[in-house]
């Protein structure tokens, strides 16, 4: 038993503990509400998790997704990119889910997120992303994302 303790204790060491498995989007988006963007935002770069996060969000998985309008008022530049980076990811994955996020109040900027933000070797062939994220916009028919589809295809289009 004191063997167990022994190698629980190191591998909570190693990992971060409990805390680095318990991120969900739901507890990610209560830790907001309750302590702020900038707060949580400092907390998961601080402990590593800030990278997780992204790459949940750039999974595609629409729960993920409506945390980056949440995160992102606590951003810096480097976390703020990151966020925009994971979202272009996201882009081919769930094309709906990211127009979505380019329009309302807390919108962010299609020539960001659609204007291929991607740093140096992100993304081994760009022309093939965009062929991608180009067929993923046009595939989406909600009336509703119209107007950011729209963006979306005219920043593919520059990019």
């Amino acid at each position: 038993m004191k063997a167990m303790m022994s190698i629980l204790a190191a591998l909570a060491a190693t990992t971060g503990g409990l805390a680095a498995t318990a991120l969900s989007p739901d507890k990610i988006a209560s830790d907001i509400a309750a302590h702020g963007a900038d707060a949580v935002v400092a907390r998961l770069n601080a402990n590593g998790d800030y990278d997780r996060v992204l790459g949940h969000i750039d999974s595609g998985d629409s729960r993920w997704l409506a945390l980056a309008p949440k995160l992102a008022p606590g951003t810096d530049a480097g976390t703020a990119e990151a966020l925009v980076i994971a979202l272009a990811f996201a882009l081919p994955r769930n094309p709906a889910g990211v127009l979505a996020l380019l329009q309302g109040p807390d919108a962010f900027p299609a020539d960001d997120v659609c204007g291929t933000p991607f740093i140096e070797d992100t993304v081994k062939d760009v022309p093939a992303y965009v062929r991608r994220a180009r067929a993923a916009v046009m595939a989406v028919s909600d009336p509703r994302l119209q107007d950011a589809k729209s963006a979306c295809l005219a920043a593919l289009k520059k990019a």
